[in-house]
Formats: structure tokens, sequence, C-alpha cells
């Protein structure tokens, strides 16, 4: 290539030193988003559409892209379409002004070049943008690229996160000299000969082009193409490196790589992260738990100002104006005045925070907030989403050999609640009726409490308090509840039904409490609660540790209670025996607590797991005007927890509102779509909750269920090509409840009933 283009090499020098010498110029307007391709690694998302339309924080990728771009004076948009290109027309609308369509018809034997050459001849005179349509990135990457006066210039993921999702043969590695502005690239591109020690990073699938650039890109292509004969590239063929072959499937790194080696300097915008790639389902999943990515600057500085607050809230209870948290801190107190407004970047509050709890004895998540990763206070997750996590989990049979035992999918989850929901396939088959069958495999139980669903032929295998294994035949409707550490297990009884529960585990105060726990030890803490299955010894270690609260000794107390009670009455309370309402409301008054703190509730044997048949449930249904609600497996020792078998009548066209201080999982497990609509943030939502699909809503978000009208398009929950009429299977498998049947369950989070009646006193 040098000894057969050396003057075409010398002039491209001069003209990129000429641009970067002059500034280059006026800074783009227009952009190519290249979104061409199948996305097959991403099935089943990307079945009806393409990748560029998957949602992620309710919008289809390519609009973070188009957003961010326009923030940065773009006002037009040559979107390359193929696979499934006819969904991008009904999106034109929600993208904006400026979408233009370009058709690649060949997109399936051709590479992202061949795209880019079908739309140059579209653009408008000047520079432009180039913008893979299979990643999300932060609004200020846009930014960084922007500030660069450079010819031709790339961004640069230094995090190089590829690496991890997929492994360093499958990137776009980069390697550079120089430092600083005189930054250049040296090699861009897949099978470079590029050992990760020597990588700079990851290219991040967005570079511009100058109008500088762009003359040195067309001319390039005519080379490459030499269109000036044949058309297809054949006639230059000989002459190409090995990597660019054939032509006609060469990638942009390729056309990148190709200028380098002309003599084109290449410069970099290299950010550290803030940016992902999706290529498969776990790197989608990724990107939309990046929940800090997406918040608009509304919701940026929202988030800010409440951590700002919180700062300020742990200043005052230290005593410190702020003019003295910023000296000891060694931090600009304007800095500090600008993270309580909100006005300060997320990374920059971040250090804040983290340099206050360095300095000060203050946990770095009592100050620090997560991002609302709802929509409107609403996380929905598809069948797809769910099919996509699937892991088949192995346990040893009963001659030792490990074969398949579960298979697991995630649910809708948030970082907003303590939901951790999952749909679980039984697969091994177990008919003898024995519950110490020796293939049936117990766990050891888990901290988290559990409520089950059942759907199908499903046997439910626990170990009680006494050792003493026990099964039940379960069928759809039925539900379950486990205590904490309960050793259980499932199978199914029946090979051709499809056995399934929906396990909905979350963690109570015990979890949030459980750092502390850790610090102290869990023995230590049982001294001071006792069991309750033992109710007296339970009595016993109540009294005493509200007595070492108030520094009494027996004969104190006595004495602060004499003469209504008895010492030797005294000594059989402490020592666990069950006082009378008259005793208790003495006592409480001695040891200044209310008196609903000295009950014990006793958990008796039938109480450590409860199990709740669906013709009890429906025997308790209360029936509204739009719904049929019949309680599921409850517990006297979890109050707020509360689950339903919520079936959607005909009448809900809408259904009746709903709303409730509870964070709530949904999952349907029907035979019929049902409409989901919600308020939040102002806006009016809908969806379409199909069998299969689950949704998670937060605390005091009206909500309500209704039947799918003709009017309501069921086609995709935010574009993930979940179309429900062609999705004929149901996940929910044969023994699936019949008609629009949602499983409801609502816990309380942090604000308890404990937390809110001491907020009541503020």
């Amino acid at each position: 290539l040098v000894q057969s283009h050396g003057p075409q090499i010398v002039q491209l020098q001069c003209a990129t030193m000429a641009a970067e010498t002059n500034n280059v110029g006026e800074q783009p307007t227009q952009a190519i988003v290249l979104a061409a391709g199948r996305g097959s690694r991403l099935t089943p998302y990307t079945d009806t559409v393409p990748t560029a339309l998957i949602s992620i924080a309710d919008m289809p990728m390519v609009a973070h892209s188009i957003n961010a771009l326009r923030r940065q004076g773009v006002s037009r948009f040559l979107v390359c379409r193929g696979w499934q290109g006819a969904a991008f027309d009904l999106h034109l609308i929600g993208l904006g002004d400026g979408i233009v369509l370009i058709d690649c018809p060949l997109f399936a034997s051709t590479g992202m070049l061949a795209s880019l050459r079908t739309a140059l001849p579209h653009l408008e005179p000047g520079g432009f943008y180039v913008v893979y349509g299979d990643i999300v990135y932060r609004a200020n990457i846009a930014r960084q690229l922007r500030t660069l006066s450079v010819a031709i210039g790339v961004v640069l993921n230094a995090a190089a996160p590829g690496n991890q999702s997929k492994g360093f043969a499958d990137v776009e590695v980069v390697t550079t000299s120089g430092e600083g502005l005189a930054r250049r690239v040296c090699r861009i591109g897949k099978n470079r000969r590029v050992n990760e020690d020597t990588m700079a990073g990851e290219f991040a699938g967005l570079c511009k082009f100058s109008a500088v650039g762009r003359e040195i890109v067309e001319k390039a292509l005519v080379r490459l193409w030499r269109e000036d004969c044949s058309g297809n590239g054949e006639s230059a063929a000989h002459r190409l490196h090995w990597w660019l072959e054939p032509i006609d499937r060469a990638s942009l790194c390729d056309l990148l790589q190709y200028l380098v080696d002309e003599g084109t300097s290449i410069h970099t915008a290299t950010i550290f992260g803030g940016w992902h790639e999706v290529n498969t389902p776990q790197d989608l999943t990724r990107a939309r738990n990046d929940t800090a990515m997406f918040l608009s600057e509304e919701d940026t500085r929202a988030q800010v100002a409440s951590m700002g607050a919180c700062l300020l809230s742990e200043a005052n209870d230290l005593k410190r104006p702020i003019s003295t948290v910023a000296k000891e801190l060694n931090i600009n107190p304007a800095k500090l005045e600008c993270l309580i407004r909100g006005d300060l970047e997320l990374s920059d509050a971040l250090e804040v925070l983290r340099r206050m709890s360095e300095v000060y004895p203050i946990p770095l998540n009592d100050l620090w907030l997560d991002a609302d990763d709802t929509v409107g206070g609403v996380r929905l997750a598809t069948t797809e989403a769910a099919e996509a996590s699937a892991r088949i989990l192995d346990r040893p049979d009963r001659f030792g050999k490990r074969s398949p035992y579960y298979e697991y999918r995630d649910a809708a989850m948030s970082r907003c609640s303590q939901f951790r929901p999952e749909w679980i396939k039984q697969l091994r088959l177990v008919q003898s009726g024995s519950p110490t069958d020796p293939d049936v495999q117990l766990n050891n139980g888990h901290l988290m409490m559990q409520t089950t669903l059942f759907i199908g032929p499903v046997d439910f295998y626990y170990k009680d308090q006494h050792g003493n294994t026990h099964r039940r035949e379960m069928s759809t409707g039925d539900s379950n509840f486990i205590s904490p550490f309960v050793p259980h297990s499932f199978t199914t009884r029946d090979n051709s039904v499809d056995a399934i529960i929906i396990a909905v585990t979350y963690g109570g105060c015990v979890r949030r409490a459980f750092t502390e726990f850790s610090r102290v030890g869990s023995k230590q803490v049982f001294s001071l609660a006792g069991d309750k299955r033992d109710p007296q010894f339970a009595r016993r270690c109540l009294l005493q540790r509200h007595l070492d609260a108030e520094c009494m000794t027996q004969e104190d107390l006595a004495q602060a209670v004499e003469p209504h009670l008895a010492p030797a009455r005294i000594a059989e309370l402490l020592e666990g025996k069950e006082g009378n309402p008259g005793e208790l409301e003495i006592l409480a008054c001695a040891l200044h607590v209310r008196l609903s703190d000295l009950y014990v509730c006793a958990m008796e044997d039938d109480e450590e797991v409860i199990v709740t048949r669906s013709c009890h449930s429906q025997a308790q249904a209360r029936r509204l005007e739009t719904y049929i609600l019949a309680p599921l497996a409850r517990t006297r020792h979890q109050p707020d927890l509360k689950t339903f078998d919520l079936q959607v009548l005909d009448s809900a066209t809408p259904g009746v509102s709903l709303c409730c201080g509870l964070h709530t999982f949904l999952y349907n497990f029907g035979s019929e779509a049902v409409e989901l609509s919600w308020q939040g943030r102002g806006r009016n939502h809908s969806a379409c909750l199909r069998p299969g699909d689950s949704a998670y809503v937060a605390p005091l978000v009206e909500h309500r269920f209704s039947v799918i009208t003709e009017n309501f398009s069921c086609n995709s929950n935010g574009g993930d090509g979940s179309n429900s009429s062609s999705n004929t299977h149901n996940p929910n498998g044969q023994a699936c409840g019949r008609g629009r049947r949602l499983f409801v369950v609502r816990i309380p989070g942090h604000l308890t009933g404990e937390t809110l009646s001491e907020f009541a006193t503020f």
C-alpha cells in the first residue's frame, strides 16, 4: 500500500496536519448510526426488532445515542437499517425530528463499512459522527468527543469492559502512542496482533469526522472499492491486507486501521466507563442495571440534592457548620454548597461522600442513595428477559451422580426493594412418595424468608426443627411460607406436565441489620433475642434485655414495682413465666417501654412452614368491583407480608385503582395478558403483562389492572421484541392459572410498622 499510494499518503498527511493547524472548523451537525446487523447473540430479544430498538430505561437503545448527540448540536441522523428494518418505521415519531432511514438490503452478507458507504452519499456537506447501534453511553462522552478539534477522533474506553464480558479476542482493541493532545491511534480493531499488556483500551463505537476527515474517508473508500472499475472490490483485492478481505465484509475499525497505515492521524477521547456495548443478554442486563447512566439532568440533580441533604443532616448531628465540614474534609466550601443544591456531578458527589465517611464515623451507606431504577415507580421484566437469564443447577442423585435439578430464571427486581423473585422449573422426577427419597436433595435453608406460588405437579419437602422431613403434594394455586434456614427442596412427580414455582425470597429487619450482626456476633445476639420456638426462654431474654438497658437488677425491678408485684412473682417473670396483661402493664411502666414491647408471640411447630391450599384461598376470596382477591400463605410473624392470587375480571375496563405503602411484586401466572397502568413522576404509563411477565411496583404508586382491549397494543414492552401474537409459548406450562391471574406479593422494605410508628412521633 505504501509503495502503491506514496504520493497520496503524503497528500493525506499534509491535509491532516493542515486540519489540525486550522482547528478543523465547524462541528458536525449530522451523524450516521450503524444499526443494520442481525444481533444473533441477543436472541430472543432480536427475533422481531433490531438491536438498536431494544428498550433500555424506557426507550430504544438508539434513542439514548440520538439524544446525547442532539445535545452536542446534531440535528440530522442517518440510521442504517437492515434486519427487521421495518420496525424503525414504528419508532420514527418517538425518535424525534431529523431521522433519515437508510436501507441496507445486503446487510446479511456485508459489514459495517458497507453500511457506512451506503449512507455517505445521503449526508449533507460537512463533517459527521458515526455511532454503533448497539451501544449506550453517558451524555458527557459525546461532549468529550465534540471537544476534539481534529480531522478524525474516536472514543477510547480505557476500562475495556469487553475483556471480561466477551474475551480479549473479540474486543476491538486500541493501542496508542504519545500523551495528552498528541495521543494517536496505532492499532485499532480485532485481530491486530496486539496483546492485553500493550492495549490502551477498547474502541467505544463512536467517532467523529470533520469536513477534512470526511474527505479523507471518501477518498479511501474509492481506493478500497475501486469504483472506477467493477465496483465490487475484486480488482483491488490483491492489494488489500488480509484483514480487509473481503472488502464487503470489512468493519469500521478496518477502515480506521487502513487510514492509520496510510499515515492519517486519528486522535482519541479517552473515557473510563460510563458505556455499554450490548451484544448478549448478559450485556443487556448490565446496561439496564446501570441506572445512573440514564438519569435525566433533573433526576440526577434530585439524587445529588438528596445526598446533600443526608450530608447536611449528618453535619448537624455532628454539630458542625458546613464551613467547618469543608475545612476538616479539605474541600472547597463552594463544592459542598453545590452538593447541597444538587448542582454537583454524580461522580464528584460520591467522592465528597467517601471523604465524609473517611473523616467522620459515618457509614457510606448512610450518605449514598442509589439511583431509582424504575420507570415512574414500576420496573418490568419480560418473559424474554427471563428466558435469557436461564441457568441449570445440578444436584447429586441417589447414586451420587450430578444431574439437572432446577432451571432458574430471573423475574422483576429493583435495587429499591428487598425482593429476590425467581421462576424455577423442577427437573428432578421423584415418584416414590417418600419424604426421605434419596433423589431428593434438601438445601440448608437461607437467610431470606420465602413465599412460593406453585404451578403444576410440584412436590415440596422440608425439614422441621425436630429433624423430621415432610412432603407435601402441591398444585396450581397452592402457596407456602418458609422461615429462614429451614432446609427444603422441590421436585416434580409428573414429567408430562411442567412443574414450576415462583419463589419470592426477601430480606426483613435481620437482613438489613446484617452488618451489625457480623460485628456483634450471632451468638451474642441470640442471648438478646431468645428463640420464639421456646417462648419461656424468649420471654426471659426479652425482660433481661430491657433490664440490662435500664442498668437494673432484679432487686431494683422488684423495688420499682412494689407493692403491685411481689418479689417472688418478679423472679418467676424473669425466669420466663407468662405474665397477664395487668402484670405486663406494671413492668412496662417500670422499664419505660410500651406494653406491646413485652409481648412474645410464640412460634408453634406448624408455623415454621405454612402451606395454604388453593381451595382454602378461594374460599376466603374477596370480590371487588373488578378483581377477585384470594389470600395466599400468610404468617402472623410477618404481619406486613401480603400475598394474593388476583384474578382480573371482564369488568376491569379499566380496573379499580390500587395503592399501598408496601413494595409489590407481580407475576402473571395465568393464560391471558393483562394491561398494567400506573401513575408516576407526573405521567401516565401502561404496559402489557403477558403470561410469564413480571413487575415491581414501588410503595404509594397508584396502579391498576385491566382487560386488554383492541386499542391497546400488546406487541412489545418497550421494544424487546416480545410479540404476543407470535409468542404462543406460555412459560407457565400446561398447568398455568386459567384466565387473567396474577401472583401478588407485598412486603414493607424499610418502611416497617416500627419505622412508621417512630416517624409518627416526628
